[in-house]
């Protein structure tokens, strides 16, 4: 069995364009068995994460942080690293979904995407602070359904970029970011970049040396 827990995890720094999305959700003992039967190790489309979603969001207490790219841009040009912000909302969507359950929870557990020394030193300001933390490799099963929320939200974000700016958005920050980067300041000028993208990529730089 496992223990009821708290899980956090994010999606969207590894995507040029589009939002972070960081999700903590809850995942009580009776729950494992049906949570378990969706097989949220399996490989996803966006029409399973779609699908499975819906049912997380009715049946878990999770607590959504969705961080557009004008707001992330702001922080970054205030001198904030993505490690930093990560731990920030990270904390947050945590401390909402704690605050809400009525009992003592077992452990919290997030993706080791740094140490656990820098991840503290990140929120040494912050007036409260989840500690005891299990920085785990090996997701536990909160984390999964964090992950699989987190993707949801990214994907409904990203569909409305698609459909608003009438183009493809890729994922990722490859060569085919800077192609749709280099047509949305042809189309848009090159403010649009500071809306829809994440502007401490390289492809900022790059897009914008191509349409000087």
């Amino acid at each position: 069995m496992i223990e009821n827990h708290v899980g956090c995890y994010e999606t969207g720094s590894l995507d040029f364009f589009g939002p972070l999305c960081v999700v903590a959700c809850y995942v009580d003992q009776k729950d494992e068995k049906e949570l378990n039967a969706l097989e949220l190790d399996k490989e996803m489309s966006s029409s399973d994460i779609e699908r499975i979603g819906k049912i997380l969001k009715e049946k878990l207490n999770y607590s959504l942080l969705l961080l557009d790219n004008s707001h992330y841009n702001q922080y970054v040009n205030e001198g904030q690293k993505l490690s930093c912000i990560k731990a920030k909302l990270y904390n947050q969507a945590m401390i909402n979904v704690i605050q809400r359950i009525e009992h003592p929870v077992s452990k919290v557990t997030i993706d080791a995407f740094l140490s656990p020394k820098k991840y503290y030193r990140y929120l040494k300001n912050k007036i409260v602070v989840v500690r005891h933390i299990e920085f785990k490799e090996e997701m536990s099963l909160a984390m999964k359904c964090a992950r699989i929320l987190s993707q949801y939200a990214y994907l409904q974000y990203y569909q409305n970029m698609c459909q608003s700016l009438n183009t493809t958005l890729p994922r990722g920050f490859n060569i085919l970011a800077n192609d749709t980067g280099t047509f949305l300041v042809q189309e848009y000028g090159k403010d649009i970049l500071y809306k829809v993208s994440k502007t401490n990529f390289p492809n900022y730089k790059q897009i914008l040396e191509r349409v000087k």
